[in-house]
């Protein structure tokens, strides 16, 4: 069992391009990175 849990990302080398519900998206240029979170996404 994994214990720890991923709430936020924080990626200096490249910025922040959007934070939703669960995923972090960062902007590297010519492509983009997708970082899947632990936050729970309900309503």
């Amino acid at each position: 069992m994994v214990d720890t849990i991923v709430m936020t990302t924080d990626i200096p080398t490249y910025p922040l391009y959007r934070r939703g519900k669960v995923r972090d998206i960062y902007d590297l240029g010519d492509s983009l990175l997708f970082v899947a979170t632990d936050r729970i996404s309900a309503f």
